[in-house]
């Protein structure tokens, strides 16, 4: 069904998940390890990696996943319970090439990510937290696998189904209730298989840049309502005497900590500035791509600061942080979300941003496409 930009099609049910055939997962080997032994493996290949790089070993890995937060690299977070995390790991001539991240829950304590899950999914969580296996992670509001890129695209659905299947049979056998988060809408088929179903939970949004880099040319794509907000944007921001500015998000992260806090509580959400500091210090310095900020400053400093990450040719955006009360709180809500990345993309041949869930309606002015994100729950 064809839809008008920022229109998001009827979604009531996932696509389908095709039947695989009887071989499809011949000569994959599939087994669930521990996270301190994934990352030793990880570890050992990474080196195998840079000793490739100077061309004296394999070729490395390139991994392909729905989010940065989802790629091998990222395993290693020292806020993750290693205890509690496992993974499913696919291996084909003993070289991994799908990692399916599990995380066990903490027994009572409800992640935020279930603070408001609604009567359809609250009803299937069992009274413990505990007791819940989070398949494909959850620690980024997206759950899901990465693949070898190599792959072809028959292989990736077939790796990635395998890698969910044994993740459910697990959660079987040690009594837990699986449950996979935000899954994106171009695997959740993937997620799917017997006895297990998904219900739409959110809205991701996401913004494809022309190829060529050329402002014209998306500023052409918007249509003539899109034009007219992307360039009062520009105005509003010039005659706000704003300047925006992209640094190192590692030298950020102090300043935004209180203008993080700000949107926080202006949602009901108290953080210590000190844990939001922490937080966002730990992300600056995750190896798996490029962290970069978007500052836009008055002659104060810092009004609005957002965080994204770059890796081949996507950005994907982490977080804002806004003053409270500014007089020109929109223009850099605005310059620092929107026209500062888009710039910062044209110029580096970036040619998708993702935006991240919900606030739909100024991201779909500015050009971005909505596709569902689901909860895949068991079928009882």
């Amino acid at each position: 069904m064809r839809t008008s930009r920022g229109a998001l099609p009827h979604a009531a049910e996932p696509p389908c998940r095709p039947t695989p055939r009887a071989d499809s997962v011949t000569g994959t080997d599939f087994r669930i390890v521990e996270l301190t032994d994934l990352l030793t493996e990880i570890d050992a290949a990474t080196r195998s990696e840079a000793a490739a790089a100077a061309g004296t070993g394999p070729a490395r890995t390139v991994w392909d996943a729905a989010s940065v937060a989802l790629l091998p690299p990222r395993l290693g977070r020292p806020y993750l319970r290693p205890g509690d995390c496992r993974a499913v790991v696919a291996s084909r001539a003993g070289r991994p090439v799908g990692i399916l991240p599990l995380l066990r829950g903490t027994p009572g304590q409800t992640p935020q990510a279930l603070q408001d899950p609604g009567p359809e999914l609250a009803a299937r969580l069992p009274a413990d937290p505990g007791d819940l296996l989070f398949v494909g992670g959850c620690v980024d509001l997206v759950a899901g696998a990465a693949v070898a890129a190599e792959l072809t695209d028959e292989e990736r659905r077939t790796v990635r189904r395998g890698l969910v299947d044994r993740a459910w049979d697990r959660a079987r056998r040690d009594g837990l209730v699986p449950l996979a988060l935000h899954v994106r809408d171009a695997e959740v088929a993937d997620f799917l298989g017997p006895g297990r179903r998904a219900a739409e939970i959110g809205v991701s949004c996401l913004l494809r840049l022309p190829s060529d880099g050329s402002d014209a040319s998306y500023l052409a794509g918007l249509g003539q309502s899109g034009r007219r907000t992307v360039l009062k944007d520009r105005r509003s921001v010039a005659g706000a005497g704003l300047r925006s500015e992209v640094r190192p998000a590692a030298e950020l992260t102090a300043e935004a900590a209180e203008l993080v806090v700000a949107v926080k509580r202006r949602y009901g959400v108290e953080e210590h500035p000190r844990l939001v500091r922490a937080r966002l210090a730990r992300w600056a310095a995750d190896p798996a791509g490029e962290r970069v900020a978007f500052a836009v400053c008055d002659a104060g400093g810092p009004v609005a600061v957002t965080f994204g990450c770059v890796l081949g040719t996507g950005l994907e955006i982490y977080e804002t942080g806004l003053a409270d009360g500014h007089p020109h709180r929109h223009e850099a809500y605005a310059e620092s979300l929107f026209q500062a990345p888009i710039a910062f993309a044209q110029a580096r041949g970036i040619t998708e941003i993702d935006l991240g869930l919900d606030a739909t309606i100024p991201k779909t002015r500015r050009g971005a496409a909505l596709a569902p994100t689901w909860v895949v729950t068991s079928d009882q």
